[in-house]
């Protein structure tokens, strides 16, 4: 761990422009950290890609295991970079990756298409940037359309906020993504293991576009059935580029919908 990052976690205090300490927040923990690097090792990308910086936390653990592996580029987008100080750009000149990164001080849903437009490609993303659904649909769209097959995509703060639990159960039911085991724990179990077991006959029968009219899509086909994680960090394998079509060899007709 370079040091930098290990001082920043060990005093969770950041200094700012002006010289006066404040509170770390905003940042992914260690053990989210430790995941994002164990993603990048097993599959060593050469182009990573940000959308959300703050105070560099995620960067720095993503830079970190991306020299590890060789890589060439860290891309992050973030509109905000100066009213949070360039602090996170300012640790990642200090912990020595400031010619790793190509960083882009604008929105996300301006600065993501313009990289697909030049043709730009990617191996690893990770979205942690505004988190409405709307914005965070955006954010895939784009990301999904720069990631190369075989390459990673991982959301954070998926079980702490709906719209991102929402984004991950779409992005499970309408392309072609697998989840990827981040080797993070479970959250504690709550309710929803015995209302997933209770509820597990009404699945059984329920079928059909009654029942999807009558019951949420997250009753008829629990996360567990799709095998999203009950934590903050979900990681997926994308598994093919997506396809417009008829509906045949994987495609996607002009009117897909399935509920999620």
């Amino acid at each position: 761990m370079n040091a930098v990052l290990e001082r920043l976690l060990t005093t969770e205090v950041v200094t700012q422009p002006d010289g006066t300490p404040a509170p770390l927040h905003s940042a992914i923990t260690a053990e989210e950290g430790r995941a994002l690097q164990r993603l990048i090792r097993a599959h060593r990308p050469t182009t990573t890609l940000e959308v959300g910086l703050a105070y560099g936390v995620s960067a720095l653990f993503i830079c970190d295991a991306l020299v590890e592996v060789g890589g060439r580029q860290h891309i992050t987008v973030d509109p905000l970079q100066r009213e949070w100080g360039n602090v996170g750009l300012r640790h990642l000149d200090e912990a020595g990756f400031g010619s790793l990164v190509e960083h882009h001080e604008a929105p996300s849903f301006r600065v993501l298409p313009a990289l697909e437009a030049a043709g730009r490609r990617i191996d690893f993303a990770f979205i942690d940037g505004w988190h409405t659904f709307d914005y965070a649909l955006v954010d895939f769209f784009y990301v999904d359309r720069l990631l190369t097959v075989g390459g990673i995509l991982v959301i954070d703060d998926a079980w702490s906020y709906p719209a991102l639990r929402k984004l991950v159960r779409y992005i499970a039911r309408h392309r072609r993504y697998t989840p990827v085991d981040t080797g993070i724990a479970a959250a504690p179990p709550s309710g929803r293991p015995l209302f997933d077991t209770l509820t597990a006959p009404l699945r059984r029968f329920a079928s059909g576009r009654r029942a999807a009219r009558l019951f949420h899509p997250a009753l008829l086909t629990p996360d567990s059935t799709l095998h999203l994680p009950a934590h903050d960090l979900v990681a997926f394998s994308k598994t093919a580029d997506d396809v417009l079509g008829d509906g045949t060899g994987n495609s996607r007709r002009w009117d897909q919908h399935i509920d999620f």
